[in-house]
């Protein structure tokens, strides 16, 4: 709403005349400047059409509190400070429309389109009430009567944004994206040079996976606007999305020509340059980024990065910089034990982890960490003693009493861990006890006994979602697909939006070639909840391999890896769709890399003779092929 006139029109040509009456100097001549008539045109018909009753002092009075008001989030105060206003001022469309908009932010819609509807009979050319009742018709599901108000309000001022940008939105509600453009290019005509139309609709369709047309908008947004970092970033994050590293590199580089210092951006720079294949150029981005701040979690996050693509000595090196520069700093030994541990260096994890002091606040996690890397690095005694401490401070963690149990297991006390499992059964986070159990007795070579367990725990909590889960996934193992997919088709059942269920079947069925639609419309409806997880990319993957679309295939795998590095499945996958695309330098590479992972960290393998499955996939090549 444009704010009430103080003085009407007259008193200003009475201020005007008596400012340059006959008894005034006479004014030295100047060359006149230049016009733009069509803007002065517009203006003049603007001012035509909004020609509004003044208002008196005392309603204006009321409506400069309803503002403050307004501007605090107290809307019911606004409203009754609207109320005295037209008291004075009845009918009066500027208090009307404001009063309009007070009822709709308080979620009275029905109030508000009646104020809305007072507003445009009493003035039928303003232009914010066609706006606004627009908005209240769209979000009251009347999308006829809102287009009606809002092509109204548009032909009022063709030159205004709002109501294109609101139309716009109304047709992406209605799920009808190639109307939401035409309002835009619409915009873009009525407005030349005007960023707002393609901004705004190009982030939302990026935002909701429509990349083709995100695309083609955003790039108009940006050769009208070339400064907006937002428009390059989410542009960058589309080509990268798509295979196109340079393309994502150049635009972040675009981006931090308008903001140098901008630390999303020169991670993200870093990154790309990374997938781009040129770590001289990564260094550049992130030596940047580095002397910006001191933060550890910026360290880290550089440090993950060159992680994820292979270059754990450049990770080393970050970390072990940002610890002389701040020894004192605790969080640092913390993240350089996660680095370590991703590498699968136990030793040296535990060492970095022992470094965190017992006042740090990631000292229990820490603490719990450390002692799952002694247990993996052979160091048994340590790693018991570290996880009885840490039940002792916590005796219901039952994630910690897991993880002990299976310290012990790797100790050789199967027993002792069976008894700490079953003594977890009935506190909280039993069906996690539950599942640690059944899968310790399966390990065991106690199968059958692990499938009782667990029947007779559905059966005595049937609406248990977590039960259900984990015996679907045991009688996967065991061979029987059918009753996993029952199982999974039950967890849905009371669960509707249970990714992991949907990623299960998805692809238990491709893994068996069977109804490969099925399977893709389960696993995407999985990522739509959770898209950066690298299991359901890689069962997405996974589907598009199954069909014989090996290029499509080592895609979305390649994205996989780079979400999850280390996966020795997910790499065995990206190996199999490599070879199938006729890359076999590559499946031999990657393949490698899976055995060398799971060197490092046997109890990786999935299943438990991936190991032997990769060994023979790559002796079945020629030699030349391995490398030898």
């Amino acid at each position: 709403m444009r704010p009430l006139p103080l003085l009407s029109r007259a008193a200003v040509l009475c201020l005007a005349l008596a400012a340059g009456g006959s008894g005034a100097a006479p004014a030295r001549k100047v060359p006149s400047p230049h016009v733009d008539r069509e803007a002065m045109r517009e203006a003049m018909d603007s001012s035509d059409l909004d020609d509004e009753p003044s208002a008196s002092s005392a309603s204006y009075a009321h409506y400069l509190q309803a503002r403050l008001l307004h501007l605090e989030g107290n809307h019911r105060a606004a409203v009754d400070e609207l109320r005295l206003a037209l008291a004075t001022d009845d009918g009066n469309p500027n208090l009307l429309t404001q009063l309009g908009e007070e009822y709709a932010r308080l979620g009275d819609l029905d109030r508000a389109e009646r104020e809305l509807r007072r507003a445009v009979e009493k003035v039928p050319t303003h232009y914010a009430a066609h706006v606004l009742l627009g908005r209240v018709l769209m979000e009251s599901g009347r999308a006829p009567r809102a287009r009606q108000h809002l092509r109204r309000a548009m032909a009022l001022r063709p030159r205004d944004p709002e109501a294109y940008l609101v139309l716009s939105q109304l047709y992406l509600d209605a799920k009808d994206p190639d109307e939401a453009v035409k309002v835009v290019d619409a915009l873009a005509h009525a407005l030349p040079g005007e960023p707002s139309g393609y901004r705004r609709l190009g982030l939302v369709l990026a935002e909701r996976g429509d990349a083709a047309r995100a695309e083609r908008l955003l790039v108009k947004a940006s050769e009208r606007d070339p400064g907006d970092v937002e428009v390059w970033s989410t542009l960058a994050r589309l080509y990268e999305d798509s295979g196109r590293a340079k393309e994502a590199e150049d635009a972040l580089a675009r981006a931090l020509e308008a903001d140098p210092d901008s630390r999303e951006v020169l991670l993200s720079a870093g990154r790309a340059a990374l997938k781009g294949g040129s770590v001289t150029r990564a260094r550049a981005y992130f030596d940047r980024l580095l002397s910006l701040s001191a933060s550890p979690e910026l360290a880290v996050r550089v440090a993950f990065s060159y992680l994820a693509a292979g270059e754990p000595a450049a990770a080393e090196v970050v970390l072990d910089a940002a610890r002389k520069d701040a020894p004192d700093e605790p969080r640092l030994a913390y993240y350089a034990g996660l680095v370590a541990e991703r590498m699968r260096r136990f030793s040296a994890a535990a060492s970095d982890f022992a470094g965190v002091p017992p006042d740090s606040e990631v000292f229990p996690d820490a603490r719990v960490r450390q002692a799952r890397c002694l247990s993996l690095s052979g160091d048994h005694p340590r790693a018991q003693a570290l996880y009885r401490a840490a039940m002792a401070e916590a005796p219901d963690d039952v994630e910690v009493r897991v993880g002990y149990a299976r310290a012990l297991e790797r100790a050789g006390a199967a027993a002792k861990a069976e008894g700490v499992l079953r003594e977890a059964l009935a506190g909280e986070g039993g069906a996690m006890a539950y599942d640690a159990l059944a899968t310790l007795l399966e390990r065991q070579g106690r199968a059958p006994d692990a499938l009782a367990l667990l029947r007779d725990a559905v059966a005595k909590a049937p609406k248990n979602q977590d039960l259900q889960f984990a015996l679907g996934t045991l009688l996967e193992r065991q061979g029987d697909v059918a009753g996993a997919l029952s199982r999974m088709r039950a967890v849905l059942a009371l669960k509707p939006d249970h990714s992991a269920a949907m990623n299960f079947m998805g692809y238990v069925l491709a893994q068996r070639g069977r109804d490969l639609d099925e399977a893709e419309r389960l696993v995407r409806r999985a990522l739509a909840l959770r898209p950066d997880n690298a299991a359901y990319v890689d069962s997405l993957g996974w589907v598009h391999f199954q069909r014989g679309d090996a290029k499509k295939a080592v895609e979305v795998l390649e994205r996989a890896v780079d979400l999850s590095p280390d996966e020795p499945a997910i790499l065995e996958h990206l190996g199999d769709a490599y070879l199938k695309a006729g890359r076999t330098p590559e499946a031999v590479r990657t393949w490698k890399r899976a055995l060398e992972v799971l060197t490092l960290e046997p109890e990786a393998a999935e299943p438990a003779d991936q190991r032997t499955t990769l060994e023979r996939k790559l002796k079945a090549l020629p030699s030349t092929a391995q490398g030898r």
